[in-house]
């Protein structure tokens, strides 16, 4: 942004936390914590002077390259296997340095490795709130990659530290930009939460994708299902197509291109194919001219523009729609026609009415119980099945291991005088390909079959559960009505009941409060397993490879120990072959079981949200249909003249709310049109 945009933006941004933060006073006074809530956390991504970047995609996809190659320099670690395992900010700086921040409160167990320096630190603030330390940026490294051995023994443990803040003076980043760097999607289950629940504070998203590997169900499925419950949209995606350079003719090119265009066409424009590694290395070496072939300067490029036009847009409409969605719907056309009727009425009425409607209050929080229950019956009795399924799938992968080996041709030749040598690169050979064809076929159960099977699982929790949800809301809105005296009878349709369900909740899915408020404008229909689709095939392919690939390159290496006593390079090929699959079958053979939990824990954790979402959903509306009458009560036994006072101050709330919300209708409109 030049001066005068920045100018406009910081004008309007003030404008809108102050309309925000306006309505806080008025709707603390009707007794609806929960909308009091959203409003603040509405308020305070408004005020923020951040404007987040975030790279998302799956692992191997080069986003620490991308931030590399936008730096100019090797700072981020980019490694071949999943490497990100906490959230990296990137921040303008005078100076490169970089600041450690630790979780608030500490896992109960850390992995094997934490540095000594960090242990020290952690151990010099027990029992307290840990302050982030400073790094060297060349120290980074030990930080935030996922500790060789980590992926199977110490899945359950995890890191101590919650993100690292990289200072850099990269003239994009000025004006409070930040570039945001996360573990990638379907890598491990923890890891895929922390970028989860970080998209809520993301204002826009670079989602990178693979030229080698694009358009997969779990790619499409998160553009598709995901994204949108962030607010993140074709205003504010951008997709990056990294290593298009090893596609391997022009031809193949132009075919991918096409491909990616069309996968892309309904979410985004903003297509960047891209070289990250080749303008890293470009700027390393000062080769202006691979810098520019990486096409790095092109989405540089499109990134200062969007920064400087559309930054305003982006960052300031979507609260502000959800702001007017909440006054409009949950005060305007609720809580106040209720709270109104309700002074209006006698007070030993009132108090009549609601001694009536406690049995029933009662009778609505045994029910809530009852339906929670009935969810943990429900998925206690899913879990054989998925746990057979998983089974079955990992019982096969030994057969599936020798077929494919058995179709692979290796190219590297073993030669007599050279067996011991060739025999080593061999087994390195058919090890890689095996460790990469589990991989694949793993996370392509996980995410297809396997996610499937969790999905119809959760539309049957949905459909089980159903019913006894939409009894409570109708009862409830019907003890609103017969305590309250509200004219008309009680629209029990207005809102879906899913949707109902999410408008309190749906950010605790996924640990993110302000997703929840998108979640709930956009409906809830539990599209978001799909999006735990991720979680489940993440968790269980990198349980399988992060197990099975250094056990067998053991094994495979071994195997050559004796071959220089064989007579034939054919038998030397042949015992490696077999050396190498058995290496891998016996491995799976001996943690199938283990690996199956794996799935079925993810599977189960993602079922238990959807109790998780009903239970809150429920006892918030509960608790605060009896916070409210009981307020009012409290008002009306102070006197005829303070329930007068207090019908005054209910219509003066009422206007400056009705007067806010045609504010922020304009507000919207003017964004829009001149952003």
């Amino acid at each position: 942004m030049d001066n005068q945009q920045l100018q406009r933006f910081s004008a309007s941004q003030a404008q809108l936390a102050r309309m925000i933060e306006g309505t806080e006073p008025l709707i603390e006074t009707l007794d609806a914590p929960h909308v009091v809530t959203r409003l603040r956390e509405l308020s305070e991504k408004t005020s923020s002077d951040t404007f987040k970047i975030m790279i998302v995609g799956a692992f191997k996809t080069g986003k620490s390259t991308l931030i590399n190659a936008l730096l100019g320099e090797e700072v981020l670690p980019a490694f071949a296997t999943p490497t990100t395992a906490i959230i990296n900010e990137v921040k303008y700086g005078p100076e490169p340095r970089a600041i450690l921040h630790f979780l608030d409160p500490q896992p109960e167990k850390l992995y094997d490795g934490v540095p000594e320096k960090a242990l020290a630190h952690i151990q010099a603030h027990q029992g307290e709130k840990i302050p982030p330390i400073e790094l060297p940026v060349d120290e980074i490294e030990d930080y935030v990659v996922i500790p060789m051995g980590m992926e199977h023994d110490e899945a359950s443990k995890q890191s101590p530290f919650s993100r690292v803040e990289l200072f850099w003076p990269l003239e994009i980043l000025k004006n409070g930009v930040e570039i945001v760097d996360s573990p990638g999607l379907r890598e491990n289950p923890a890891r895929t939460q922390v970028t989860m629940s970080y998209l809520s504070q993301a204002d826009t998203v670079v989602f990178a994708i693979s030229a080698l590997s694009a358009g997969s169900k779990d790619e499409t499925d998160f553009l598709a299902d995901t994204l949108p419950l962030y607010g993140i949209s074709e205003q504010n995606l951008f997709c990056v197509v990294n290593r298009i350079n090893q596609v391997r003719n022009d031809r193949e090119r132009a075919r991918v291109m096409k491909f990616v265009d069309n996968l892309m066409k309904p979410y985004t424009k903003r297509i960047f194919y891209v070289n990250a590694l080749d303008a890293l290395d470009g700027r390393l070496d000062g080769d202006d001219a691979k810098v520019e072939a990486s096409n790095i300067p092109a989405l540089e490029h499109d990134l200062t523009d969007y920064l400087a036009n559309e930054r305003g847009k982006v960052k300031l409409a979507t609260p502000a729609r959800e702001c007017v969605r909440t006054l409009r719907r949950d005060i305007l056309e609720s809580v106040i026609p209720q709270r109104r009727h309700a002074l209006s009425m006698d007070l030993a009425e009132l108090k009549r009415r609601y001694d009536e409607a406690r049995p029933e209050l009662d009778r609505l929080q045994q029910q809530i119980q009852l339906i929670c229950a009935k969810a943990d019956a429900l998925i206690n009795g899913m879990e054989p099945e998925l746990r057979r399924y998983a089974l079955a799938y990992f019982n096969d992968l030994p057969a599936q291991i020798r077929a494919w080996m058995d179709e692979y041709e290796p190219t590297t030749e073993v030669r007599m005088l050279h067996a011991k040598a060739d025999g080593e690169k061999l087994a390195s050979e058919l090890n890689d390909f095996l460790s990469q064809r589990l991989d694949a076929e793993t996370r392509a159960w996980a995410a297809g079959p396997f996610t499937k099977l969790v999905e119809e699982k959760s539309t049957q929790l949905k459909d089980d559960l159903q019913t006894g949800i939409e009894d409570f809301f109708v009862s409830l809105d019907q003890v609103k009505f017969d305590i309250t005296n509200a004219e008309g009878a009680p629209d029990v349709n207005e809102v879906p009941t899913w949707q109902r369900v999410a408008c309190g909740v749906a950010g605790t899915l996924f640990l993110s409060p302000y997703a929840g408020l998108i979640g709930a404008s956009t409906g809830f229909n539990l599209d978001f397993l799909k999006g735990m689709g991720l979680v489940i095939a993440g968790g269980t392919a990198l349980a399988l490879v992060g197990l099975s690939t250094p056990l067998a390159l053991l094994i495979a290496t071994g195997a050559t120990s004796a071959i220089s006593l064989s007579k034939s390079t054919e038998r030397v090929v042949e015992q490696i072959r077999s050396s190498v699959v058995d290496g891998f079958c016996n491995n799976v053979n001996e943690n199938g079981e283990a690996l199956a939990h794996t799935a079925v824990a993810s599977a189960l954790e993602a079922l238990g949200s959807i109790k998780d979402a009903v239970k809150e959903s429920l006892g918030t509306e509960l608790s605060e249909t009896q916070q409210q009458v009981e307020g009012i009560i409290a008002e009306m036994e102070q006197g005829e003249e303070n329930v007068r006072a207090q019908q005054a101050k209910l219509d003066d709330c009422e206007k400056q709310l009705r007067e806010t919300a045609d504010q922020l209708d304009s507000f919207i409109f003017d964004l829009v049109k001149n952003g």
